[in-house]
């Protein structure tokens, strides 16, 4: 393992050991952290560099759209009472499910259960994605909270950990998404720093400071 510092960003650089992943394009970069530590700020930075982005955020609900696998195997689980009139899943009905603050076991037992439907088909979408811009050669970044449980560290050349102190982690989220720190505590609970990275990133700066640090990795990822 060899470190360095590039600025005020810590890299670690390993030597590529074992399987590579089976794409071929130019870099899988996984950009992952605990939520409120800039993952999403971090990836709109790639993009403007002409990365695609693949937002396992996003690809969920893009799952969730009724009457999927995905939508049956959650409806199943949960049942009819987190519908719209529509049929699509009201993800606040859902949230108050799996992060309920007044009984943790339970939503975190119900977390667990979500996470479980979810995760294979998510990990499937981003393999096929992959495998749609293999002739293309491109760049692509995936953003992941979950990172062990997604099961994507596999389909990565390497890996960037956006990090953030605990305060102003909680801040940023409860003013994007209106929640308590009750909420925030209970959703980053089962929220993991992967033990290694390619690239760590401190991001309690301005966003010119982050994009600073991020334009080293770019470089340095040639």
């Amino acid at each position: 393992m060899v470190g360095r510092v590039v600025g005020r960003m810590v890299t670690t650089i390993r030597p590529t050991t074992g399987p590579q992943p089976a794409h071929n394009t130019k870099m899988v970069l996984g950009i992952t952290g605990i939520s409120g530590s800039g993952k999403h700020t971090a990836a709109q930075f790639f993009r403007k560099k002409g990365w695609i982005i693949l937002d396992t955020d996003k690809i969920a609900h893009y799952l969730y759209r009724p009457y999927t696998g995905v939508w049956k195997a959650i409806v199943r689980e949960f049942s009819e009472k987190i519908l719209n009139q529509d049929d699509t899943i009201n993800r606040v009905k859902l949230g108050k499910i799996v992060f309920n603050a007044s009984k943790p076991k339970e939503a975190h037992a119900a977390l667990h259960r979500l996470n479980q439907i979810i995760h294979p088909y998510i990990k499937r979408h981003i393999k096929n994605e992959i495998h749609r811009h293999f002739r293309r050669k491109s760049n692509i970044a995936i953003v992941v909270a979950l990172w062990r449980e997604a099961g994507l560290k596999d389909c990565c050349d390497k890996m960037l950990l956006l990090r953030a102190d605990p305060g102003l982690r909680s801040k940023r989220i409860q003013g994007r998404d209106g929640i308590s720190p009750e909420t925030y505590e209970m959703r980053i609970k089962n929220q993991t720093e992967p033990p290694h990275s390619d690239f760590a990133v401190e991001n309690n700066g301005t966003l010119k400071e982050l994009n600073e640090k991020l334009d080293e990795i770019v470089s340095e990822i040639g």
